[in-house]
């Protein structure tokens, strides 16, 4: 049997490019590159699972689906009615790359609200990834909930893994 690489923080949309105000629509965000390159990287009996929040709009949907044709798992993806996927955009200034982002409505935030959810998504998981930026986008009590969850999946076996990623303006 095969083993598990679960992911959890915020898919983004990504608005790249603006020469003339031209931009190209992607999806991308910390967490979410690291399952593309375990995904891309790990033996084809693991599984690579993502976990977040997206919303019930067009961009979630469609943001679902790259996911899927990545070949990373959507099943532990909740949807949350109303709520919309974080948006940033990427602007060159002075030869380094600068980002302006849009989280008010981003569903990822309510990633750990469902505790039970949560629990099912890290069940078996061999590895568990989360990053500082999964951390701040959360509540106080969510970040409890969601860090409750990791250590009763390390306690059943995972190995976990974090990456700091710090983002002063978070």
């Amino acid at each position: 049997m095969g083993k598990r690489f679960v992911s959890i923080g915020e898919c983004m949309i990504e608005m790249s490019g603006g020469a003339d105000r031209q931009y190209r629509m992607g999806f991308a965000g910390d967490t979410l590159n690291t399952s593309w390159y375990a995904r891309a990287l790990l033996p084809a009996d693991w599984t690579v699972d993502y976990v977040t929040a997206l919303g019930d709009d067009i961009y979630s949907k469609e943001m679902r689906a790259f996911l899927e044709g990545a070949g990373i798992g959507t099943a532990h993806i909740q949807e949350i009615k109303g709520r919309r996927p974080g948006l940033y955009m990427i602007h060159q200034s002075g030869g380094d790359r600068q980002f302006t982002y849009w989280r008010g409505q981003s569903a990822a935030k309510q990633l750990a609200d469902d505790e039970a959810a949560l629990a099912e998504a890290l069940d078996g998981a061999d590895i568990v990834y989360f990053s500082g930026i999964t951390m701040a986008i959360l509540a106080p009590r969510a970040r409890g909930r969601l860090i409750k969850a990791i250590v009763r999946a390390r306690d059943a076996g995972a190995r976990v893994l974090f990456d700091p990623n710090l983002r002063p303006t978070l």
